[in-house]
């Protein structure tokens, strides 16, 4: 009863002294003070209120995270018959938050395993049981304003309608996107992503034309009836100021960490001119179109496909203005005989739930991938390798085993697609995953 007079007691006394409050008093020393309640009621009410503030505080932040073990194996053909067989046992942790800090604001924040590189946060049991690195995977803000439209700067969820031909999933994008959103009928959706990214930041002197890409995106969400929706989307890539990627007396080809490191390792040689600037350019239109139908079959199921171009890509250009600098030598792209090398395409289809305990999902798809269609830094990691120049099958399932815990199986079978500039290299990969959220 005490409790209750005192609570009663509380509120009456908010009522008559909110001005005071206002002006800096705590209510409850000012209670105190005015002999109404004791010091230790209000030290407790104190405590209430501080933890009042910090369930307030914690009711806007959703903490989540998810732990992956997966054993790894790759079979491959090289040069020279040579054979390469690799088993890896591994795992990949993710875990972070988003706080939603006003009606229209919110922060995320997101740390994973890994090496640092863009396109995996995979990390392999070795080092005789070393400790493993965190990096930071996301870190960004977005910005509601309006109801069809989003700011969003920072480290950042791709945001693009795409596919795995083009992003690899584990990349999160560097700079500011804008998403807008607008239905044109109950049955009709039409949206735009836009992205201003961020590629390398160089140190010049006299410049400050960093490279960067600029992404525009429109596309539309149809449903013409409640079991079908179409989905379709056309992206131009924009990749700006690559001819600042100048060559140097480090050898820049040599280090995978820089986009023309990686690039010229996986799939795509970097050429540049006799004053040592890189001529490959990449202007690349991507198509996808996707349709999903349910309550047909007792699971519902889609069909998918991508496709893209690179119209920046010229290899007779190439060979043309090209100089010999180290591993840049141009003469060695002549055996493609002057074809640019500058398309790629998906078709695949999947069928099933991965919503619950006992749901079932599987998915396939057949990819082709030429040397120059889109720079080989950011496709799919694990599909032959990285890269570029590959083509072959996807095949994937998975099993939860509960609402948060499932089984999965990858496979990748899977070959160069044009052996003119080497010799042929095929490429087998089984994985097997036990993912854990939470």
């Amino acid at each position: 009863m005490k409790r209750l007079y005192l609570s009663l007691l509380l509120c009456l006394s908010f009522v008559i002294l909110t001005g005071m409050q206002a002006r800096g008093g705590d209510l409850a020393d000012i209670l105190e003070q005015k002999g109404i309640i004791t010091e230790e009621e209000a030290r407790e009410a104190r405590e209430d209120k501080d933890r009042e503030k910090t369930f307030r505080v914690l009711e806007k932040i959703d903490f989540k995270g998810d732990l992956r073990l997966r054993h790894d194996t790759q079979w491959r053909d090289e040069k020279k018959d040579a054979k390469y067989d690799r088993n890896r046992e591994r795992f990949r942790l993710r875990f972070g938050f988003n706080a939603k800090t006003s009606d229209t604001t919110k922060v995320e924040v997101r740390l994973v395993s890994g090496s640092g590189y863009q396109n995996t946060t995979n990390q392999s049991f070795d080092d005789h049981g070393r400790g493993k690195g965190i990096f930071i995977d996301r870190a960004y803000a977005s910005w509601n304003p309006l109801d069809f439209l989003k700011i969003t700067a920072g480290k950042h969820k791709n945001p693009l309608v795409t596919s795995s031909l083009v992003w690899d999933s584990d990349i999160n994008p560097e700079g500011i996107s804008e998403s807008l959103n607008f239905d044109v009928s109950d049955s009709v959706t039409i949206f735009s992503n836009l992205g201003q990214w961020l590629i390398e930041e160089l140190k010049l002197k006299d410049s400050d034309r960093d490279p960067s890409l600029l992404v525009f995106q429109l596309g539309a969400k149809i449903k013409p009836s409640k079991k079908v929706k179409f989905e379709l989307a056309g992206t131009y890539y924009d990749f700006k100021n690559l001819d600042e990627l100048k060559w140097d007396k480090d050898g820049p080809l040599d280090d995978t960490n820089t986009f023309l490191g990686y690039n010229n390792k996986y799939g795509q040689q970097m050429i540049f001119d006799n004053d040592k600037k890189l001529l490959n350019e990449f202007q690349c239109w991507e198509l996808l179109a996707k349709v999903n139908i349910k309550n047909v079959l007792p699971v519902p199921f889609s069909i998918f496909g991508s496709y893209i171009i690179n119209k920046g890509a010229d290899i007779d250009e190439l060979i043309e203005k090209g100089g010999a600098v180290d591993k840049s030598d141009p003469d060695d792209l002549a055996s493609y005989g002057g074809d640019d090398r500058d398309t790629g395409w998906l078709a695949g289809i999947s069928v099933g739930n991965k919503k619950k305990k006992g749901d079932v999902y599987v998915k396939y798809f057949y990819q082709e991938l030429e040397d120059y269609a889109f720079p080989a830094v950011f496709v799919d990691s694990d599909f032959h390798g990285g890269g570029t120049n590959n083509k072959g099958h996807y095949i994937h399932g998975r099993y939860f085993l509960a609402d948060n815990i499932q089984a999965r199986a990858t496979g990748f079978f899977t070959e160069r697609d044009d052996e003119r500039k080497d010799e042929k290299k095929d490429e087998d990969r089984v994985q097997l995953d036990i993912v854990i959220n939470f």
